[in-house]
């Protein structure tokens, strides 16, 4: 049983090494299109977006820009907007094995 869940572990991070390797390089430095730039300027400003307003997505993406000082605020969010990315990726992986 151990051995099975050590090879689900294993395939989890490689598809999320995998996913992360293809996304990072990627990420846009600026504002993309849609509703991103609301989202960053309402994460700037910890404001509220329009309904329904991504409370949790306001709040990770001000951790970010916090974190990520020496980067833009939009570049911040498209960063962590790609390792979310990847990180849904080993869920699935993770829930199909």
């Amino acid at each position: 049983m151990f051995v099975e869940q050590r090879g689900d572990w294993i395939l989890t991070g490689t598809t999320v090494a995998f996913v992360t390797a293809v996304y990072v390089p990627c990420v846009q430095r600026t504002v993309p299109g849609g509703d991103s730039g609301e989202l960053i300027t309402t994460a700037c400003e910890l404001g509220v977006a329009h309904p329904p307003g991504y409370p949790v997505f306001t709040l990770l993406a001000r951790l970010s820009m916090y974190l990520l000082p020496s980067l833009s605020p939009a570049h911040s969010v498209n960063l962590m907007c790609s390792l979310l990315g990847a990180a849904a990726c080993g869920c699935l992986t993770l829930t199909v094995c």
